[in-house]
This record gives C-alpha cells, structure tokens and sequence, in this order.
C-alpha cells in the first residue's frame, strides 16, 4: 500500500510541477443526451492565468448527434436566452453574435432564409473577422472574412459573422492589441474539431469568483479543448449558456447584467444558437 501511495503522490507531482496549459481539468462532466457533454470547470486557479473561473463547455459530437443547430435571430425585437430555447423547445445553446442594444436586430453581418439579414453595422473589423456557418449540405464551419467584407452567398443556409476570429484551419490568428480584446470579460465562444466536435463555451467574468479571459485566453482555451477553428461571439453581459432542465430557468453559468454572481442576470439579446432535438 505503502509503494502505490508513493507512486500516486510521485504521479501528482509530476502532473502539478508541469507548466504546461495544455491540461484541462473539468469540476463536473455530465451527458446531457446522447454524444452531447456538458462539462464545467470551477476552479480558484486556472492554468492558462492563475486566476479563479467559472467556465461552461457544451461538446457535440456532430459525427453522430441525432439533432442539428439552429441560429434564431430577431430583426427589431430582444429576447432571453432561456425564452428563446424554450419557445424552440431548444436542448442547449448559448447567445449569438453582436446586436443593437436599443431596437434589436444584427449589428454585424447576418444571413439566413435566402437573403441578408443584416448587412455589417460595426466600424471595427474584428468584430465580423470571422463567422460561424452552415453551408447548404448542412456542415457547419467557421469562416474567415473575406477581404471584400462579407457578402450574401448562396452557398451557406446562414451565416452569422462575429470575432475576433481565433483559430482558422488549425493556425492562431493575429489579434488586434486592442482593449477589448487585451482587459478580461465574460466571453462566449464556439468552436470546431478536426473530428468535428462542436464546441460552445461561456466564461464567467467580473466578479471574484470568475474572472473572464481576455481573446489570447480565451484562444488558448479553445486550443486546449481541441478546436482546430474557434470564433469569439458576443459576451460581457450577453453572455449565457441554457441547458434544459436545469437550475430554475435552464441558465447554467452566471450571467453579469444584474450585477450577481447568480444565474438571474440574463441580457436580452437578438439571435442564438440553439442545440435542437
């Protein structure tokens, strides 16, 4: 007992002397349906900055999931999260990309049903660097703009553009040394495998319990869980995860707009994208 009691306590110390960030240690890992993971990680210490998160992980195996994604948009009106996988009786999803706070509707280029939704709003590029997409044999993708700005396209069902874009085909992408991406906030991401494995995360931030990634983090975060593709999307307080039947109203991580570490806050937003069943 004694020799296996040393060869476990010699195997933690290895593991714990490594600086490396490659390992991800999960609080929680649970199967919410069939090749669907949810998984958290809670944690006053984080490898990738010594800091205390709070981070939710939806891991869909798209190879076999017997469901699809859906993006769910509204053009003048803003709605909650936990509202909207309701009304579509949703198994998951998470918040979608940049909107007008004040009326509604995409901020940033968005294409859906055979036309453009909304054309780019924004001034700043790299909020539609990039663009989570599904392509009319019904893959999913992750796009890097085009140097002509995005343009409707007949080849995708839709396309909702966001960023900065992080990983593209397996490469870094360079990041604008800006503050919006350099301070910490709540982020909320998704990302593609080289297995294709869909990947929607949140980052809880601005509290002391959780206290959100800046875009490298984030970016190292998302190549640790494997994504050889990964988008930032809307977050600080936009940020939020729905899981059905879970907590009272489905919501999973903390979202920020009431101010709470709870899971109350949620902002009202203008799209999603829904895990359907």
């Amino acid at each position: 007992m004694k020799k296996i009691a040393l060869l476990l306590s010699l195997i933690f110390i290895i593991f714990s002397s490594c600086s490396n960030k490659e390992i991800t240690n999960f609080t929680i890992s649970e199967k919410i349906d069939n090749h669907v993971i949810w998984k958290i990680i809670q944690t006053p210490k984080l490898k990738i900055n010594d800091l205390p998160a709070s981070i939710n992980v939806l891991d869909i195996d798209m190879n076999k999931f017997e469901g699809d994604l859906e993006m769910v948009w509204y053009e003048d009106s803003l709605v909650i999260l936990s509202d909207i996988a309701e009304k579509h009786s949703a198994l998951a999803g998470i918040n979608g990309s940049y909107f007008d706070m004040e009326v509604g509707g995409a901020w940033v280029f968005l294409q859906a049903e055979g036309r453009e939704v909304a054309g780019n709003k924004s001034r700043v590029v790299f909020s539609h660097s990039g663009a989570f997409a599904q392509d009319t044999t019904g893959r999913f993708t992750i796009l890097k703009r085009p140097e002509t700005d995005w343009t409707y396209s007949p080849a995708y069902d839709f396309v909702m553009s966001a960023g900065p874009i992080m990983i593209h085909e397996g490469q870094i992408c360079k990041i604008d040394s800006v503050t919006f991406n350099l301070n910490r906030h709540p982020r909320t991401a998704i990302g593609i495998t080289k297995n294709y494995h869909i990947i929607l995360v949140t980052v809880d931030g601005r509290h002391k319990n959780a206290a959100g990634m800046n875009i490298p983090e984030l970016t190292t975060l998302m190549k640790n869980l494997k994504c050889t593709d990964a988008l930032n999307l809307d977050g600080g307080g936009s940020t939020t995860m729905y899981i059905k039947g879970k907590n009272a109203n489905g919501v999973v991580n903390y979202p920020t707009d009431n101010k709470k570490f709870d899971h109350e806050g949620q902002r009202p937003v203008s799209n999603a994208i829904l895990l359907l069943k």
